[in-house]
Parts: C-alpha cells; structure tokens; sequence
C-alpha cells in the first residue's frame, strides 16, 4: 500500500491508500476540506499529492472554492475540491487512467501466477496454486464464491480484507456481526450467505469491472444486475431448495448461472451479446432453436453473425478476459478463448437471420440438461414472444 499525506502542506497526518473514509473525515473535522463526487477520485492519494503541492505554492482560497454555512448562530468557512473545474476533471480523468493500467498490469500478473499461498476462510488449510486453486476451494469446500478468478484483481489483499471481517465476526454478505465466529458461521451456512455483499462499493476495488469506464461501476455498467434482497427468518425453511437450484451455462464459455437475469448481465459484458435483443419478437420454439443454434456454432468456433471460422487466438485475450463481468456462481476457466475474443473485437449488434435456425432438429437441446430452455419464457408474465398476427397452434409431439 502507498502511504498518502494530508493536502493541507503542514499537517502530519499519513495513512494507508485503502482508508479513504478516514481520509475525507479527517479534511473535514480538521481543515473543513470536502471532496465533491469523490467516486470519481480513484487514486485519493495521488490526487491529494497533487493537490497539496499547489497549496504549497500558495494560499488555500487560491485553488479550492470556499463557501461559508452558518450553524447554531455562528459561521464558518468551508472549502471545495470540485470536479467542474477544467483542472480538477483533467487531474482525476489522467488519475483513472494511470490506475486502470496499474490494474490491468496486477490483474495480468496474477493471472500467470501459479505460486499463491492463501490461508482459507473457512478451514486450517493453505491453498497453493492459483487464483483458480484458491476459488475452487472455497467454492468446493465450502459452497463460498468470490466470483470467476478472471474477475478478481488484488486477490491477495482482497482475501485478507474479508478474514479481518470475519475476524470481528462480521457476517461478509448482510453484514450483520455476531457474538461469536460459530454463531457465525452457522448463520452464513442456514441464510446461504456464501459471498460477499454486492452493494458494499468497499469491494468494487477488487473486481476488475469497475475500472472499465471513468465515473462508472458495475451497477452503471450492468444496469440489469439486481442485487438479490437478503434473506431473512421466515425464509429458512427454503434454504434446502435454494441450495439445489439448478444452474445454466454460457452460450459461449463454461461459467454457470442459477439466475436468467445474471446470465444476461455475463453475456453483455463479457461476449458482447444482447440476449434479450436476440430473442426479442420470437415465439418460444423459435427461442429454443435460436439458443441450440448458437451454441452449435459457438461449439464449433463459428461466429453466427459473420459465419467466421475462428481458429487461432486473435490479439485481444488478454484484453477480452480484462474485462469482465460481476462476480458469477461458476469457477471453472475459460474455454479456447477464440470465439470470445472475435465478439469481443468486433461486438456485433445485429441478429442472427432467422432462416439460419428455422430447422426442426433444433428443437432438441444441443446440451443435455439446459436449463437456460426452461427458462426463457420466464420473461414476461403470460404468453410472451409470440409475434404479432401469429396463430400458435399446440404441436404434437409424441
């Protein structure tokens, strides 16, 4: 961790880059500093070295906005580091970027690391290996998911943030603390807390997503994501059923969903495509034939759009898997990556024509167990996707 130093030239006060809310605490109890949208500030103690440097240089009111508010009869004057200034937005915008290329390049590193030894959260062992290893053991072991390994950035630091929080006895999905690390435990086991929070912005620093696009995290970025309300008592006696939930894969990679919604949000940030704009206006055999055609193509290393063959890897992998999706249920890597970085470089919006799958034979699944069939006429209530002025007529199909 880099060690920051307060903007105001002669005050001591340091502190770890992480401890951002003690930071903004500190500029207001004591030099009556506020920082507007500081979510746009991604390096706080870049931007606090910058700007102390020009307080150095001169007076206070000279580069920070000062207003004053009255309170309980008396004044006081205040003063705003605010993004609206040509400066201000220029200094956080080059901040971003000189952080994205920090991440990348960690995120990278990591990926080829095969030599990480993490003590687990849940049990005395030490997992060896990598990002992979340590994902497949607490999922395995103990049905707990950080989400895909090419999801994850600073995975280290990451881990030791939730051991701490788990050391206070802090439950890592409601936040909830407890008595003691059993009672613990056992809540996270019968609520099937077994990830972390999604709302809590103190985790978007470990998922790669929430570097992509200045000003923006995943939320903004996959306005579809929904975070699922928490459980509570009187839904107990479901914890069994939930934990069976049967799961769907992919159209174009091996990672699993229980929940249709997650799966759109992975096939639109990760592969580019809109499953919602492809299925849209067809009636449901023509959806069950549109997904077992794409997966035949996909299978086959066929881009359905353009009909290319994509047989060798193309430059953007490491691109591609850079930029990933919230964290999803599965923990198994990535297929040939090809097909995945052919959408990813060319993000084709248009649909497949509707010639190319209107053959009856695809109405047998390409993959065995599809759950994602099932659920595609979940969408809306009623009779959805059958095309206005179309008669559906019941096929017989013994």
């Amino acid at each position: 961790m880099r060690e920051g130093k307060c903007l105001v030239g002669d005050c001591p006060y340091a502190w770890q880059s992480e401890s951002q809310d003690k930071v903004l605490k500190h500029l207001l109890e004591e030099h009556r500093i506020v920082i507007a949208n500081v979510n746009t500030v991604y390096d706080l103690v870049g931007y606090c070295k910058y700007w102390r440097n020009k307080v150095l240089s001169g007076n206070m009111a000279q580069f920070l906005h000062g207003f004053t508010v009255k309170s309980s009869g008396s004044e006081g004057t205040f003063y705003m580091l605010n993004d609206t200034t040509s400066e201000d937005i220029s200094l956080r915008r080059s901040l971003f970027s000189e952080m994205q290329q920090r991440v990348l390049a960690q995120q990278q590193e990591e990926r080829k690391r095969d030599d990480f030894k993490i003590r687990c959260l849940f049990c005395p062992d030490t997992i060896s290996g990598t990002r992979f290893t340590i994902s497949e053991h607490l999922y395995e072991q103990h049905s707990f998911t950080l989400g895909h390994p090419d999801n994850l950035v600073y995975t280290e630091e990451f881990i030791e943030r939730l051991r701490s929080k788990m050391a206070r006895c802090e439950c890592l999905y409601c936040e909830r603390t407890f008595r003691e690390y059993k009672v613990l435990r056992e809540h996270m086991r019968k609520k099937l807390h077994k990830k972390v929070n999604p709302a809590n912005k103190e985790f978007d620093r470990y998922y790669i997503i929430n570097y992509r696009e200045y000003g923006k995290t995943w939320k903004e970025l996959d306005p579809s994501s929904e975070v699922e309300p928490r459980a509570n008592d009187s839904e107990e006696e479901w914890d069994d059923w939930r934990e069976s939930a049967p799961e769907m894969r992919c159209l174009v990679c091996p990672v699993r969903y229980t929940r249709l919604s997650d799966m759109k949000s992975h096939l639109s940030i990760v592969h580019y495509l809109d499953l919602d704009q492809l299925l849209a206006g067809l009636p449901f055999y023509s959806k069950v034939k549109l997904v077992n055609h794409l997966r035949y193509q996909f299978e086959d290393r066929v881009c359905p759009f353009c009909s290319v063959t994509c047989d060798t890897p193309s430059d953007t992998t490491e691109v591609a898997q850079a930029v990933t999706s919230p964290p999803p249920s599965d923990i198994s890597p990535l297929p040939s990556d090809v097909i995945s970085d052919h959408l990813f470089e060319h993000k084709h919006h248009q649909r497949v024509p509707r010639e190319e799958f209107e053959d009856d034979q695809l109405l047998f699944p390409a993959l065995e167990n599809d759950y994602l069939l099932c659920c595609l006429g979940e969408e809306e209530d009623g009779v959805e996707g059958v095309e206005e002025g179309v008669v559906v007529i019941p096929e017989d199909l013994r």
